[in-house]
């Protein structure tokens, strides 16, 4: 049996089209197919969907997995990508849009299914859907009334009405007793339109019209509409029958017009029966076996489509705009305003929490057409904001930059500028911008937003402390570690001022201080500030929340810059096995501070631990990303230990030249990792080429971040050893000694690092007496067999290598 996902059930009453079934089945071996409709019917309701679903159907037993992807919006072909992803056993990446080219590649290849078929339903912005278009043994079938597919992307099949002995079949099927000589008249009237004849065969059936008296009303309706076609016509009898029998019933359709294509629950129509409704639609939506009675009587006149549970009602696109145009302004505005408050009332609020996706990826598909955007109350705008950070908390980038930009938009003009609302989706707007790779244009929005949020709102004003603390993620990004530190800590004291010490945001707050604190090289203020983190967070989170566990990782990378390395380890062997997926960011965080600890201990796992953190950084960020590439220079570090300087330097060279395109030539971690890169051409003996790198990136490190920074130091320190190896050995010696003083200052005598120094400082220019001071020193702080100390023994020089932390 194949695999099958998403699929609409089966149409029982499904007749005809052989001859497209046929001729659909060999298209698609050459190639994507898309179905649109017939150029006299270009509205639609020629069965496409229904076509598409028949073919599933009828053909499912000659694929291995079978994928329906409803995409008349990219948040929900997105959506539903992520559960083939699931399916394929692909691993979920931070940024959605890597999982969905994971979904495409995998499926291009083959692995693990080779026969596949993947039906994108109502797909009609080929731009947008193009990309996901996967290639391979596998087939694609697309819906969409876009006739503007272009031909290179999928092959064109129109679908027009049917052939008459098709109409006459299926109204002979719905209605027993319709002879073919009625039946005939009844095709020849609607044109053989599918939709037409579905819906005349679920009219008469509910009102047991006779064919002679359905056709009266069917001309007298015509005369009625400035522009009739026969599914006009056929729907306004219909949807005419529906109000005498349930006004109720009726009037629930009619809020269809404001809502998408997309299936929708019975839980979300119940969500309106506190909100003051018109006195039939009351009583029916108040009680769910009332509610779910007139869902029913609605898709037994074929005015919308219920799944077989009776859970899920589906509005089909050409219903939606004949429910609009028999609306007047003023029903208008009334059923716009109910449907508005009824999604509102829906939103289960807090959209970082997981446990609430599943509501808000059912409501996100009604946004536009109910045009959220444009209500005048606050509190149905906050949905619009919550939708936002929803698409931006399950990754879907693209999706919370839309809706945002959307916002911000609509918002300026309606509302102004400086509107608290207006501000808030200006600053959900740079988040997405800023993870999209766009760092410069979320740059001048925060620091925009965050100007008029302080005039408007004031400083201690919550939103406007969410929008400073965007502002230092974008300083530290650019590599201004201290502005960033001044505006975290007063941003601290202002949270801490108004929420408390232990409040979640205060608490976040002062991880971005205590991470700008690291950036600076400054980790006993760290420490002291994660210390203290961490004992609130495990005062009131559950042991293996990832907020714990990123306090536990920030705190072992403090002591690591501390030396003491022993120390990390132990702190990060507290977390649970399993409490977080492995490429869970706070997970991989601590992996790669366990890599380090490992290496610097010399111990035999690091390399591998490294390796697999590498894996699963490119995995869940990419290639070109901080945390991937900050990966890439700890694993680098762990093959230089390991003596595979090849493996080093490759991974050096790579990581210097996209850390050049993703930070600039200036940002100190570019300057960090080509001092790495030095390091490696100087072990294998380029010392002109090291000293080249090394004095190129000790000059930027001096103006970035000054020449007390453990990054300058590590560089300097190097920049020595090129030195010596060039013969230069008086500024080698000077070099060499400033160094181990401004270390000591820095991080203490006995610092591992500043021990290094220290020993580069007098393994040539010193006394006997100094070197066994200086090697006791490292003997007590490694420990006694470390493979360091044979270096030491042989006079050989050490390096400082540095590790990046996170941005």
């Amino acid at each position: 049996m194949p695999i099958l996902g998403g699929l609409p059930p089966r149409n029982p009453g499904f007749v005809g089209r052989e001859d497209l079934l046929s001729r659909l089945h060999g298209l698609l071996t050459a190639g994507p197919v898309v179905l649109l409709p017939g150029e006299e019917h270009p509205l639609g309701g020629t069965g496409r969907t229904q076509l598409a679903v028949e073919y599933v159907y009828r053909y499912a037993e000659t694929y291995d997995l079978v994928w329906w992807i409803p995409s008349e919006q990219s948040a929900g072909a997105r959506q539903a990508l992520i559960g083939l992803a699931q399916q394929l056993a692909l691993p979920e990446a931070g940024d959605i849009n890597r999982t969905l080219a994971a979904v495409r590649d995998a499926l291009s290849r083959g692995e693990p299914y080779r026969n596949w078929l993947v039906v994108f339903e109502d797909a009609n912005r080929p731009e947008e859907i193009k990309s996901y278009l996967p290639s391979g043994a596998g087939h694609v079938l697309i819906t969409s009334r876009n006739p503007r597919w272009p031909a290179e992307v999928a092959q064109s099949l129109p679908i027009g009405a049917f052939d008459r002995a098709d109409s006459i079949d299926l109204l002979r099927r719905r209605g027993p007793e319709v002879t073919a000589a009625d039946a005939e008249r009844l095709a020849e009237r609607l044109g053989d339109v599918p939709m037409a004849l579905d819906l005349v065969a679920a009219t008469r059936a509910m009102t047991g019209w006779s064919v002679e008296e359905y056709l009266t009303r069917f001309g007298a309706q015509h005369e009625t509409l400035a522009f009739p076609t026969p599914i006009r016509v056929a729907w306004g009898l219909a949807a005419d029958a529906l109000r005498v029998n349930s006004p109720a019933a009726y009037q629930l359709l009619e809020l269809g017009a404001f809502l998408g294509s997309a299936p929708v629950s019975w839980r979300l129509l119940w969500g309106a029966r506190m909100l003051p409704l018109p006195a039939e639609l009351a009583p029916a939506v108040r009680i769910e076996r009332r509610l779910k009675a007139a869902l029913r009587l609605i898709g037994r006149y074929g005015l919308a489509e219920l799944d077989p549970p009776g859970e899920h009602l589906l509005v089909h696109p050409l219903s939606r705009s004949m429910l609009g145009q028999s609306l007047s302004s003023e029903r208008h505005a009334a059923l716009q305003a109910t449907v508005r408050a009824m999604l509102a009332a829906a939103d289960p609020g807090d959209p970082d929490d997981p446990a609430g996706r599943p509501r808000y990826a059912e409501l996100t598909p009604h946004l536009i057409h109910s045009d959220v955007l444009g209500a005048a109350s606050e509190e149905i705008r906050q949905l619009v904001i919550n939708c936002v950070r929803f698409h931006y908390a399950a990754g879907d980038y693209d999706s919370s930059r839309d809706l945002a930009a959307s916002a911000v938009a609509r918002w300026r003009d309606t509302l102004g500028e400086n509107d608290e609302q207006t501000l808030l989706a200006s600053f959900h707007l740079a988040n997405a911008l800023r993870a999209l790779g766009r760092s410069a244009e979320a740059r001048v929005l925060n620091e925009q937003t965050l100007r008029s949020q302080r005039a408007a709102l004031g400083g201690d004003d919550e939103t406007t402390l969410a929008t400073a603390n965007s502002v230092g993620a974008d300083l530290r990004i650019r590599g201004h570690f201290g502005q960033a530190r001044q505006l975290d800590n007063d941003n601290m004291l202002r949270y801490r001022r108004v929420l408390g010490d232990g409040f979640p945001t205060a608490l976040r707050c002062a991880n971005n201080l205590a991470a700008d604190l690291r950036l600076l090289g400054d980790f006993r203020g760290a420490r002291a500030l994660d210390e203290q983190v961490l004992r609130q967070r495990q005062a009131t989170l559950a042991d293996g929340h990832p907020e714990i566990i990123s306090s536990r990782a920030g705190l072992a990378f403090d002591l690591f810059g501390l030396g003491d390395y022993a120390g990390a380890a132990e702190v990060l062997a507290a977390i649970r096995a399993g409490a977080l997926p492995d490429d869970h960011p706070f997970a991989l965080w601590a992996a790669r501070v366990a890599a380090m600890a490992a290496r610097r201990r010399c111990l035999p796992d690091a390399r591998e631990t490294a390796e697999t953190t590498v894996e699963l950084c490119r995995r869940r960020f990419g290639d070109l990303h901080v945390e991937t590439l900050a990966a890439i220079v700890t694993l680098a570090h762990a093959a230089t230990a390991a003596g595979d300087l090849g493996q080093a330097q490759d991974l050096l060279e790579r990581a210097v030249v996209r850390y050049h395109s993703l930070l600039g030539d200036e940002h100190p971690f570019t300057l960090s990792a080509s001092a790495a890169l030095a390091g490696v051409v100087r072990i294998a003996g380029g010392h002109v080429e090291a000293r080249r790198i090394d004095q190129e990136a000790l000059h930027g490190l001096r103006r970035s971040v000054g020449a007390d920074h453990p990054f300058t130091l590590a560089c300097a320190n190097g920049y020595a050893t090129d030195l010596f190896g060039l013969g230069e050995r008086q500024e080698a010696q000077q070099i060499a000694a400033d160094t181990w003083q401004r270390s000591h200052l820095l991080r203490g005598a006995e610092h591992p690092d500043t021990l290094a120094c220290a020993w580069n400082a007098v393994v040539d220019g010193g006394d006997e007496e100094a070197r066994l001071q200086v090697t006791a020193a490292l003997a007590k702080v490694y420990g006694e067999g470390h493979p360091l100390l044979a270096r030491v023994a042989a006079g050989e020089r050490l390096e400082t290598e540095v590790d990046l932390p996170p941005l």
